[in-house]
């Protein structure tokens, strides 16, 4: 019995972990069995409904293993990355739905689609995006501001696009062209070899992300706040590359870093708006440019906006905040292409600085930028650049019941539509319409002449005829950006100071270009190279 009674006792354990085994097996088991039946299930409606002929029907879900949270996961932690790859594999201009646990979007980047959602403002309507997710959710923008703009009376059609259009477009563009060349050329010029020798660049790409960025804070809120608020520049690019993160509304918790990033920069930004403020109030400010308060741009908008409900220093430091965002997050990165592509070319080289060099006025030791920016080659390179480069998207908002894309597909209300505006530029079916020249490079590399076309024996122009809906890097429509102008003279005076001023050149051009990164990598996101491109640099000597 004694024997028994042990024996007895030493299998009760043993029983018992082979039950807990068994239920965490089956556990286990059911969970694998589940998420491969769903991907099964999914695959096939996706499936069935991208072959399938109709009428008001839904674009398809694109396939998910998890029921419920369908892309949630994806979306939450490489965002950027899986939507990539959704485009690559289902991207043939059927539209497509990623639905993140119940908040749908539906991916478009077919040309008819895309003009469909842009000429419809009342049905597609920009504005709860932009008030939900990029003024509250990546500003920071108080719920205060939030309700105003959402509110019946809000009425901020005026400063978000005819002021700014106003202040970046003819004798005030230049204003603002001439203050970037000052500071890039007096910013750059202070990093060399005094004694006029070459000086080393590890990476062109953060080398001309700081200057750059430096140059467009400066020129847009005054030298005083960028210069005692040392990490402006660090700070910003930590926001800008936690943008996908905070459109989903990840928690301080799960980007810590962002967030104070963020927090930093808005105190910073309510410093300078009530010390402004009180210039402004004293009429101590130069209104076309302050080194307190500012361009004219800004001290204007502070006044705008100061005067609307719900817009205390909080408010205004979240559209300051949005401004410099706007100016620096698609621009900087561009320009860095747009200098990268002409140096790494010795024909391109060639002709674009003889197109600058043309174009010098030796009285103001500067450069005649309007002219410039009318030029065919400069006009294709800006436009080949953000086509290629510019990774961002356009966001529409169902705002009816129902909206039709096209006789089979319709979207529902509360769906927000995504164009990634890279994707766009790359369809090729859009091309084949309109411009079949243009598809005689692969649309996924860099040809600087793309949009460049010649009516028999007449000089090459610059061309964007019909191609309204397939190059959209600064979006379309009633709502296409209104500070596109400025976004392209930031690269064309770039090129003129490190081209015309100084001298660039890559140390290992043949080496660099291992490092290019696939442009169809990745949904939306900055592009930037796969490792460091090594330069040099020095000031040009006639």
């Amino acid at each position: 019995m004694d024997v028994n009674t042990t024996t007895v006792g030493i299998d009760r354990p043993s029983m018992l972990a082979a039950v807990q085994h068994s239920l965490l097996a089956r556990v286990i088991v059911t969970v694998v069995v589940v998420c491969v039946c769903t991907r099964i299930l999914s695959s096939h409606w996706f499936h069935s409904i991208r072959n399938s002929k109709g009428h008001n029907v839904m674009p398809p879900t694109v396939p998910y293993w998890i029921p419920g949270l369908k892309h949630a996961f994806h979306l939450a932690f490489y965002s950027k990355t899986f939507m990539g790859n959704c485009l690559k594999k289902y991207g043939d201009g059927t539209p497509f739905i990623l639905d993140g646990a119940g908040q749908k979007m539906c991916i478009i980047v077919d040309p008819d689609h895309i003009k469909n959602a842009i000429r419809s403002a009342k049905e597609m309507d920009p504005n709860p995006f932009i008030h939900e997710r990029i003024m509250g959710a990546l500003m920071g923008s108080p719920q205060s501001a939030i309700n105003y703009y959402q509110s019946e009376e809000s009425n901020t059609d005026y400063i978000q696009t005819t002021h700014i259009r106003h202040h970046t477009t003819g004798s005030n563009l230049g204003l603002l062209d001439t203050r970037m060349f000052e500071t890039l050329k007096r910013t750059i010029g202070e990093t060399l070899d005094s004694t006029g020798e070459w000086t080393e660049i590890p990476d062109l790409f953060s080398f001309l992300r700081y200057h750059v960025t430096y140059a467009v804070a400066i020129t847009i809120l005054g030298t005083e706040l960028v210069s005692t608020y040392p990490d402006l520049i660090a700070d910003l690019w930590t926001h800008i590359e936690a943008t996908d993160q905070f459109f989903l509304g990840l928690p301080r918790i799960a980007i810590p870093k962002a967030y104070a990033a963020r927090d930093r920069l808005l105190g910073n930004f309510r410093v300078w708006s009530t010390k402004s403020m009180e210039l402004r109030k004293q009429n101590k400010t130069d209104t076309v440019w302050d080194p307190v308060a500012g361009s004219g741009l800004a001290q204007e908008r502070e006044e705008l906006y100061s005067e609307l409900p719900g817009h205390d220093e909080y408010a205004r430091s979240a559209q300051t905040l949005g401004l410099l965002y706007g100016g620096t997050s698609l621009s900087v990165p561009i320009t860095f292409w747009y200098v990268y592509e002409t140096l790494r070319s010795t024909d391109l080289n060639t002709r674009i600085l003889g197109e600058i060099n043309k174009h010098a006025d030796p009285k103001t030791q500067s450069y005649r930028f309007t002219q410039l920016t009318t030029r065919p080659l400069l006009q294709s390179l800006h436009a080949e650049t953000t086509r290629l480069y510019s990774s961002n998207l356009t966001v529409r908002s169902v705002t009816t019941p129902s909206f039709a894309l096209d006789e089979k597909y319709s979207i529902p209300q509360g769906t927000a539509v995504f164009i990634p505006n890279k994707w766009a530029g790359m369809f090729a079916p859009g091309w084949e319409k309109t411009r079949t020249e243009a598809l005689a490079r692969p649309l996924h590399t860099f040809w600087a002449e793309r949009f460049l076309v010649s009516d028999g024996e007449k000089k090459e122009r610059f061309s964007d005829a019909g191609l309204s809906s397939t190059w959209m890097s600064f979006g379309g429509g009633e709502h296409k950006c209104p500070g596109r102008h400025f976004a392209r003279n930031i690269g064309i005076v770039t090129l003129t100071v490190v081209m015309g001023v100084f001298e660039v050149e890559i140390c290992d051009v043949e080496g660099a270009r291992r490092l290019d990164p696939d442009p169809r990598e990745k949904g939306f996101g900055t592009l930037v190279p796969r490792g460091k491109v090594a330069a040099r640099i020095r000031r040009r000597v006639d």
